[in-house]
Order: structure tokens, then C-alpha cells, then sequence
């Protein structure tokens, strides 16, 4: 089995549950090497790309729902969508007629399933909208060949994005069904594709940083903009008010996982930074080590365990104070 091989089925196949995925198809189908450029690029810093599933808002299955969510992305048809066969849809009437040729794969006008995937593309303020809206149109050529879609690219705020909606059956009937891995399979895919447009990026999850935390979404951004809450938000205040009154620090839901994951993970970096090394490959090796770092330093506390640590800590700026 060739270093590469094996780095990459290793790579793509990590799940949290800290056990090694088999894939059985070598490198998925991607490039050889995928795992060492997007390891390097981490370690690196360089940007991560994402891709995410937006939560669903009110009835968004059948006809109805993908005729609301095309209205949404294309801001009521001023916004110019663009198809899987590269046409222009312009204007709330080409829409329509997009919508009927969704029809014509027999998606019902109401159903208890989901019809469409919608999915956002995004990128780090400062990148190339152009890049972001070309790397997209590849990505979705290549992962949904003999669907409908499709999509549009948003400069309204800072991080340039792509809406993609995607039929959830293809030409022939046949229904996707994502997984969680798929998730991730499509941001390194979508990170291929920006590098091929000339951006240096990385596609990798939060263990391969050593990262506990997830990343706050936009949903949450946009409530907290407009002074709302969220049900979690709440849940989590209610959480720190209960360990503040105790006096007692949250537990770590998942810390012994979370260490066993993060041990395997270094491991895997020690092994590949001498393989690399022995190789001839010394900048590659130093950057793999370096990452290795990161994540041995990398901090394992949770956002509230975060929260209670500040809040405590005014507590004692503030008796010193008096």
C-alpha cells in the first residue's frame, strides 16, 4: 500500500468516534494526495472552506418548498441563478419554468420528504467572489452529474457564498442520501476546486486541529445581530446560571473521547512527519510537526466551560477591586 494510500484513506475516513472508516476505494476518487495537501494547508493556516446544510425554516418539502427556497436564493428572481447545463435564469418567470422541468422528475407538490439538498459554499472575507462562484459551478458538476440544480452566488456579506439546490433524485429516479462523512467528502472536493481557481485552502475537521469547539453559524450571527436568542443560547444560559449558583464548574461532555481522538490524531502526525522526513520531504515533515503542536496545545474546554471560566474570573477581578 503506497503512502499516499494510506494517508488518504486514513484522512477521509476519520470519524470522531475514533475509529478509522474502511473505505475500500483508495482516495475516494479524489486526488492522490489529497490528505498531505489539505494537512499541509492546516498547518499552514490557511483558510478553511465550508460547506453547510441551512436549517430548514416552516414547510420546505415537495414543489412548494424548492419553489420558496429558488424565490429565497435568487432574492425573489433579482439575483441571476445559473443551472446544471450553464444556463441563465433570470427574472421570476424563468424560474417558474426551471420549476417545471423539476416537475418532470416526478417531484410531488407536497411530500413528507425532502426534494431539495441546499447547501451554501463559503469562503473567508477577502476571497475572489468570482473564484467562489467558478470552484462552486465545478463542484456541482462533478458531485451532482445527472441532477437538477442550481445556484448563485451572494456578495451581501463579508464571506462570499454560493446557494446550491440540488434535486434530491436524479435522472433516473434514484434518491441521494447524505451522510455525515459526505459532508465533509464535499468540502474537500470544494477545496480542490478552489485551489484549481488559484486559492490556497484547506479542507479538514475540527479533530485534525485538535479543535473542540464548532464555529458559531450565520443563523446564530444574524439572531444575535438582531438581539434575539436562540433555544439553544437559552439551554446554555440557563447551564452557566445553574454552575455559577453551584459554584461548579460544567463538565466536558465528551472529554474522554475527545482525548482519545486527539492522541490517535497526534500519532498519526508523528508517524506521517518521519515518513516524510526519511523521504526527502523536509519542509513537509516541519510543517506536519508543527501541526502536531497545534494540537497537543490545542485548548479542550467547551464554550460554556469558556463562559463559566470568564465569568469567575470578573468574580475575582472584582472582589480584589473592593
Amino acid at each position: 500500500m503506497g503512502f499516499n494510500y494510506r494517508v488518504d484513506n486514513w484522512f477521509l475516513g476519520f470519524e470522531r468516534s475514533i475509529k478509522p472508516k474502511k473505505s475500500g476505494g483508495g482516495s475516494h476518487g479524489f486526488k492522490p494526495g489529497t490528505g498531505i495537501t489539505n494537512l499541509k494547508a492546516a498547518g499552514l493556516k490557511k483558510p478553511e472552506v465550508m460547506i453547510k446544510i441551512p436549517k430548514r425554516t416552516g414547510n420546505s418539502s415537495g414543489m412548494k418548498g424548492v419553489k420558496r427556497h429558488l424565490e429565497y436564493i435568487s432574492r425573489n428572481g433579482s439575483l441571476e441563478l445559473e443551472n446544471q447545463d450553464g444556463h441563465k435564469i433570470n427574472g421570476t418567470k424563468e424560474i417558474k419554468e426551471t420549476l417545471s422541468d423539476w416537475r418532470k422528475f416526478g417531484i410531488p407538490e407536497n411530500s413528507p420528504k425532502r426534494e431539495a439538498l441546499n447547501l451554501v459554499l463559503s469562503m473567508p472575507p477577502g476571497t475572489d467572489p468570482q473564484a467562489v462562484k467558478d470552484a462552486a459551478r465545478e463542484f456541482a458538476k462533478e458531485q451532482f452529474n445527472g441532477h437538477q440544480y442550481v445556484f448563485v452566488l451572494h456578495t451581501d456579506e463579508q464571506h462570499p457564498h454560493v446557494h446550491l439546490a440540488v434535486s434530491m433524485r436524479d435522472e433516473l429516479g434514484k434518491r441521494m442520501n447524505p451522510r455525515k462523512n459526505d459532508l465533509f467528502h464535499w468540502r474537500v472536493r470544494f477545496a480542490e476546486k478552489m485551489r484549481e481557481q488559484g486559492v490556497d485552502c484547506a479542507a479538514t475537521k475540527r479533530q485534525h486541529r485538535g479543535k473542540v469547539q464548532k464555529g458559531e453559524s450565520a443563523i446564530v450571527r444574524n439572531m444575535q445581530k438582531r438581539g434575539a436568542v436562540s433555544e439553544v443560547q437559552k439551554l446554555q444560559i440557563q447551564e452557566l446560571l445553574m454552575a455559577i449558583k453551584d459554584n461548579k464548574r460544567p463538565l466536558h461532555p465528551f472529554l474522554k473521547e475527545h482525548l482519545e481522538t486527539k492522541n490517535i490524531i497526534m500519532s498519526e502526525y508523528a508517524n506521517l512527519a518521519k515518513e516524510l522526513y526519511r523521504a526527502g520531504h523536509k519542509a513537509e515533515a516541519k510543517i506536519i510537526s508543527q501541526l502536531n503542536r497545534d494540537v497537543l496545545r490545542a485548548e479542550i474546554n467547551t464554550r460554556i466551560q469558556d463562559r463559566f471560566d470568564n465569568v469567575i474570573e470578573l468574580v475575582k477581578e472584582h472582589e480584589l477591586n473592593r
